[in-house]
């Protein structure tokens, strides 16, 4: 009976997964997979339990199976793809799989994974682990990319990716190099420094917590700070008219003493003529009534034919196309409406994109970024562009922080208070009609995708 075999591409990836499992970058903090490793004989332990693992099943189409209940031919077809690795040893039976070298002490280990791993932000919410490393892996080695949880939310990805290279001199070189990815500039740093901040942040939000359950304090607003940035939109064509009135306000006002000057002059003159050519006007006047009589009847006949000519041509065949529903994919390449994807597509330049709290057609907005540096960067690339603004389409957008009480509010509708919050950004308040909070007040008609853009996809393990 031949033995089972996988594809070349399930094979490549299997390989790679179960090594990672097994590695220094991996095993010194994977509690499970170490303690199942320390009570098992001679350092070897199910290959059917590293199957189930959720990465594996994923390559191997195993849906949610547990351990017993992966298929023995599986089992065995991954063995045979296992047995070419030069850092796993397989049971002589293909059910058993462990590594080649003992495990030295896991604290000299992560020490020595710490210094060879960087911490690279900002980076999009639904960034793959692939991705990631095959964008590093232009510049060297890589043995490991992780993914991060947010603090607040294990569910989604913080947005920071740690980055694990071959040497310590590859790490110190990677450091000092300039970065950019997905025409964003990225942000590195030693995993060092990355861990101090997340324990900080941690620490916050645990305090935030605790804060919040005692009757006995005053706990902190119970929603993120510093992550919603409020938005404008003007034509570019407005802009450059206003700027053009600007500019034109100073020569009118240079030149208004002079205006009036001349207008007196002028005055003046006509005053001692008045009398001398009372009967020239006159003869003038009774002239010029003539002519605009015969005028008059010449523009009554072109009224009339242009009247005519209206009606005919009001008279326009019915266009069934009238009557379907525009929607968003209509006014994608059409540059004087801006969508709800545009604006994503830009702000994701800055960091992860949570929520575009926006309906087309409309002046103003909000964007709800992942982490509140990613709003930051926002606003200052805002002020800093040339332009006076972020450029989208043929509109130019002018950005606002949104804190205080007009937050508060914020957060509150959108978690389903149905009273309509204070417009606290002057002309630029938006009201309650068009937050996204509400379960009947959402709009799908321009969602991005999938049509739900605050669904952040669940990083693998």
């Amino acid at each position: 009976m031949a033995a089972p075999s996988l594809d070349e591409e399930t094979s490549k990836k299997v390989l790679r997964q179960v090594e990672f499992y097994f590695c220094d970058s991996n095993l010194p903090r994977d509690n499970f997979l170490k303690k199942t490793i320390s009570e098992s004989e001679y350092g070897m332990v199910s290959l059917a339990l590293i199957c189930s693992f959720t990465r594996m099943r994923k390559h191997l189409g195993l849906g949610n199976l547990k351990p017993e209940e992966v298929p023995e031919d599986t089992v065995l077809a991954v063995a045979v793809v296992l047995r070419k690795s030069t850092s796993l040893k397989i049971s002589e039976d293909g059910k058993k799989v462990g590594r080649v070298t003992e495990l030295s002490k896991a604290e000299e280990v992560i020490e020595q994974v710490d210094v060879r791993t960087i911490a690279a932000s900002p980076l999009e919410y639904d960034m793959k682990l692939e991705d990631v490393e095959s964008f590093f892996a232009q510049f060297a080695k890589i043995n490991s990319v992780r993914l991060p949880r947010h603090v607040g939310d294990k569910r989604l990805f913080c947005g920071t990716a740690l980055v694990e290279f071959s040497t310590q001199e590859e790490t110190e070189k990677i450091l000092s190099q300039s970065l950019a990815y997905g025409g964003v500039q990225l942000e590195l740093k030693p995993k060092k420094e990355f861990d101090a901040e997340r324990a900080q942040k941690i620490e916050e939000f645990q305090n935030t917590r605790r804060g919040s359950n005692s009757k006995n304090s005053s706990p902190e607003p119970d929603y993120p700070k510093g992550l919603i940035v409020a938005f404008t939109l003007k034509s570019k064509e407005e802009r450059a008219l206003a700027e053009g009135n600007s500019n034109q306000e100073q020569a009118n006002a240079d030149s208004s003493a002079l205006k009036a000057d001349g207008e007196e002059k002028l005055s003046k003159k006509i005053n001692e003529r008045k009398d001398n050519k009372e009967s020239e006007v006159s003869d003038k006047v009774t002239d010029q009534e003539n002519e605009e009589n015969v005028d008059g009847n010449i523009g009554s006949d072109r009224n009339d034919a242009e009247s005519e000519q209206e009606e005919k041509s009001s008279e326009v065949p019915y266009n069934e196309d009238k009557e379907r529903k525009l929607t968003a994919s209509d006014y994608k390449n059409d540059q004087n409406v801006v969508l709800r994807e545009d604006l994503k597509t830009l702000f994701n330049k800055f960091g992860t994109v949570k929520f575009v709290d926006f309906k087309m057609g409309e002046k103003s907005g909000y964007i709800r970024f992942e982490e509140p540096e990613a709003a930051q960067k926002a606003r200052a690339a805002a002020v800093l562009a040339e332009e006076g603004g972020l450029s989208v389409k043929n509109f130019i957008l002018t950005l606002e922080p949104v804190t205080g009480e007009a937050e508060k509010e914020y957060w509150a509708k959108f978690r389903g208070n149905k009273d309509k919050p204070r417009d606290n950004r002057g002309n630029r308040g938006r009201g309650g009609k068009h937050f996204r909070g509400g379960r009947r007040s959402r709009s799908r008609e321009n969602d991005f995708g999938s049509g739900r853009p605050d669904k952040t996809q669940k990083v693998s393990e």
